[in-house]
């Protein structure tokens, strides 16, 4: 017979998993690591670089499940709101959603960055110490080797017609070959509309493929989790010794108006939720703890969704079928953090290059960066990062050279940009879903049917 002692180890075992699991996952672990990786890079550079490969396989696993997953989420979520009668009404408030939050978003980092001019360095030593920098980095300031002057071969810039081109994809297998997530994020959309029209029966094996799909690659997501600590100490160590300290006072005023736009988002987010739930604001604030730490610690809107879930349906007793069919579509959609980084970066990058902005190119800037930041779902700071080229491009700004320093403060932007999308997600999820209370009352009152009172009378 099993002896208490041999019983007792596997319960030890047990607690001492989800101790090492606490620790693993736990905001202050994540601090601590990136200090470490800071002193890692400015003390022993050497090593830094030598763990360089391991953080670019980790990294490469991450943004290979974005395809799968996008695909399967938007496909199934699609589908599944267009065959059930009740879901239905929610696809029009998803697009208003998706056309609010790309609005709200736009105008807020633009204000903020028009008004408090990040990239405008009127002390000549800042100046030449930002020129020095950027021309420190070798091949990737090829663009700019003598000063930050407007590039001469500023041309005719590119209309918002030359975008809605590149939208429709000619072979959608091409496409996911070569990696166009925002058209094949359009086909998912039209597909998924399509398949609705099929009759219930002949879709559901269909259904139950995507849905696997999109589970398992959940699951993958989950997995590569664990590694991401160690994999965010590398990432830091290698940038610090490639370019150290100094960029993060360089780009302060424009890690500012990150933050605070972030910051706004967040007090929006608590105040809806706290309101759709009728929850006081400091309850409503504490409820929000577990996926905040989540969001710290994993830099990853699609690793956030089951704490969104759980939030929102286990904690604040919103209706769960509408929850699990809304999170994962509009964690894919409303990219509030991406619009962030693109508006305030490209701005960032005009002014740092003395480029005035009209008009037109406010305009274009804006459309742009919310149609490219449908693109970003599942992709990796560096990755979403590397896209801001494409809006350069159009406004004929040199990118590669202001690069580099956006790559010197990814984890700090890469933490505010995941911080933004998962509570607009949240807030739009609250927002939109009826909450339990509502779903009793409308129950306990059928339609039609007029109030007791006013019978009587």
């Amino acid at each position: 017979m099993p002896t208490d002692e041999t019983l007792a180890e596997p319960v030890s075992r047990s607690k001492g998993f989800t101790l090492f699991k606490r620790v693993l996952r736990s905001p202050v672990t994540t601090l601590v690591l990136i200090a470490a990786g800071i002193l890692c890079g400015i003390h022993a550079p050497a090593v830094a670089h030598a763990l360089a490969p391991v953080a670019k396989v980790y990294l490469n696993l991450l943004t290979m499940v974005v395809l799968p997953l996008l695909v399967s989420s938007v496909i199934f979520s699609i589908t599944s709101m267009v065959q059930d009668p009740r879901s239905v009404r929610y696809l029009a408030r998803i697009a208003l959603a998706v056309v609010v939050v790309s609005v709200l978003g736009v105008a807020l980092i633009g204000t903020l960055s028009l008004v408090m001019q990040p990239g405008q360095i009127d002390d000549p030593q800042s100046r030449i110490g930002l020129g020095m920098f950027i021309n420190s980095q070798g091949a990737v300031s090829t663009d700019l080797q003598l000063s930050l002057a407007e590039p001469a071969d500023a041309g005719k810039e590119a209309g918002p017609l030359g975008i809605f081109l590149q939208l429709v994809p000619s072979n959608v297998f091409g496409a996911l070959a070569k990696g166009e997530t925002i058209q094949v994020l359009l086909f998912c959309l039209l597909f998924g509309l399509a398949v609705g029209q099929v009759p219930r029966k002949s879709a559901t094996s269909l259904a139950q493929g995507l849905d696997a799909i999109y589970r398992a690659c959940i699951i993958l997501t989950n997995w590569f989790v664990w590694g991401l600590p160690i994999a965010t100490f590398i990432l830091i160590a290698e940038q610090t010794a490639q370019v150290g300290p100094e960029p993060l006072t360089l780009m302060g005023r424009f890690l500012v108006v990150m933050g605070l736009s972030t910051l706004a988002v967040m007090i929006a987010a608590v105040t809806i939720v706290a309101v759709r739930s009728r929850r006081g604001y400091w309850s409503t604030i504490k409820a929000f703890q577990p996926l905040l730490m989540v969001v710290i610690t994993t830099r990853s809107t699609i690793a956030s969704i089951p704490w969104i879930i759980n939030l929102l349906v286990e904690r604040l007793k919103f209706s769960q079928v509408i929850v699990e069919l809304l999170a994962p579509l509009q964690a894919a959609l409303l990219r509030t953090g991406a619009i962030f980084l693109y508006v305030g970066g490209v701005i960032f990058i005009a002014q740092l290059y003395g480029r005035t902005l009209s008009i037109p190119d406010l305009a274009l800037i804006g459309v742009s960066s919310a149609l490219l930041a449908l693109t970003t779902t599942g992709m990796a700071g560096l990755v979403i990062l590397s896209q801001m080229s494409i809006l350069c491009s159009y406004l004929q700004l040199p990118f590669e050279a202001a690069f580099a320093l956006f790559v010197a403060v990814d984890a700090v932007t890469d933490t505010f940009m995941t911080l933004a999308s998962v509570s607009t997600v949240t807030a739009a999820t609250a927002a939109i879903a009826p909450h339990s209370r509502e779903i009793d009352e409308s129950e306990a009152i059928p339609a039609g049917l007029q109030p007791v009172q006013d019978a009587t009378a």
